[in-house]
């Protein structure tokens, strides 16, 4: 597997093997200026896209938290939502904040430690001083990418690669395949490589695709 297909995943939906995990951060249809991609579409055609994804699968989807409610809970019918996760960041933008929402898989947050809130407390400061840290908390506050900081990435807003290894590391094991159907410049991709996951991608732009087959080598 390990690969990423320069086509539209529904081409390709023999390869979306039961097991698998698909992760994604997928267009939020707000009419954004891809280059190879309408980010308008019509609701319905914007759900068809979405259900074709990730319904019947094991999914984690990000997205802002309106169209994770209205759409993507109605679109996945008899699927469940396990778990959600707010990604929380600073920005000049009127949302600052991003839903993960985990669908017929769930997260385990013990897998990532964090620091404690409460250190003084003497019950924590005795875990502390057994090397202890915290579960890691619903919410994350993850800086998005800045334009100085994407170097040569072509990809308008790619995900910080912090964000798509949490997933990874929090919802899959070593082996598992991870398939992201909207590759973009291949974030997620890259954090199921490095953590020795086996992945498998989409992306319809050129572009995007040339950048993270790059990257994936």
């Amino acid at each position: 597997m390990d690969k990423i297909i320069h086509d539209d995943f529904r081409n390709h939906l023999a390869l979306f093997a039961g097991d698998a995990f698909v992760i994604s951060d997928p267009p939020y249809n707000q009419n954004y200026h891809y280059s190879q991609y309408s980010d308008n579409l019509e609701i319905e055609e914007y759900a068809d896209l979405l259900r074709d994804a990730f319904v019947g699968q094991q999914s984690v989807i990000i997205s802002y938290p309106e169209p994770t409610m209205n759409i993507i809970s109605k679109i996945m019918d008899a699927d469940w939502c396990e778990d959600s996760v707010a990604w929380v960041y600073n920005s000049n933008t009127a949302k600052q904040h991003r839903l993960i929402s985990w669908w017929n898989c769930k997260p385990d947050m013990k897998r990532i430690g964090q620091p404690y809130k409460n250190p003084t407390d003497k019950r924590i400061a005795k875990r502390i001083a057994d090397g202890k840290q915290a579960k890691l908390y619903d919410w994350w506050n993850i800086n998005q990418v800045k334009n100085v900081s994407k170097k040569n990435n072509p990809h308008p807003c790619p995900i910080p690669y912090e964000v798509a290894e949490k997933i990874v590391l929090l919802t899959t094991k070593e082996g598992d395949l991870v398939i992201d159907p909207f590759a973009g410049s291949g974030t997620i991709l890259l954090a199921a490589k490095n953590n020795n996951r086996r992945y498998l991608g989409f992306e319809i732009d050129k572009v995007y695709f040339d950048y993270a087959n790059k990257l994936l080598l």
